[in-house]
């Protein structure tokens, strides 16, 4: 189930379109999620960030926050937002990405010898988890786009 909340009519039914779109792509099999996305208007988010996904109390809910703000209407922008954020959404319901909260907030990466990783000494950009979302994002999109 996808839920989505905040910003007009027109982005909420864009945004749901996506997200199903992506989760039909990204994992078939799963039937047992929610993921909650909310259209935010704030200016908690870091001056670089445009969106967020993280793991709720059950790993099997998912919270996406994208800030429509920073996008300024640009709904091309939006969809790969979107997709991007929905790769993390895969990661997570796949247990390739886990959230964790002691002693303070952190993520962790499943590596290929079944071990959990922290890779606090990475630059964004490098982390497994983002490279994967950067890669794969664009053809996301642009198979989105072929849909349409």
């Amino acid at each position: 189930m996808i839920i989505v909340e905040g910003g007009t009519q027109k982005k909420r039914d864009l945004t749901t379109d996506v997200a199903l779109f992506c989760a039909r792509e990204l994992f078939p099999r799963h039937r047992a999620y929610t993921i909650f996305i909310e259209l935010a208007k704030r200016d908690e988010f870091s001056q670089t960030d445009v969106g967020y996904c993280y793991q709720g109390e059950d790993d099997r809910d998912i919270y996406i926050d994208i800030n429509i703000n920073k996008l300024r209407g640009n709904l091309d922008e939006l969809i790969d937002t979107i997709c991007h954020e929905m790769i993390h959404a895969k990661q997570i319901l796949r247990q390739e990405l886990k959230d964790f909260m002691r002693p303070t907030y952190h993520k962790k990466w499943l590596c290929k010898d079944g071990k959990y990783r922290e890779y606090k000494n990475l630059p964004y950009h490098k982390l497994p988890w983002e490279v994967e979302a950067w890669k794969r994002s664009g053809k996301l999109v642009k198979k989105y786009k072929e849909t349409i």
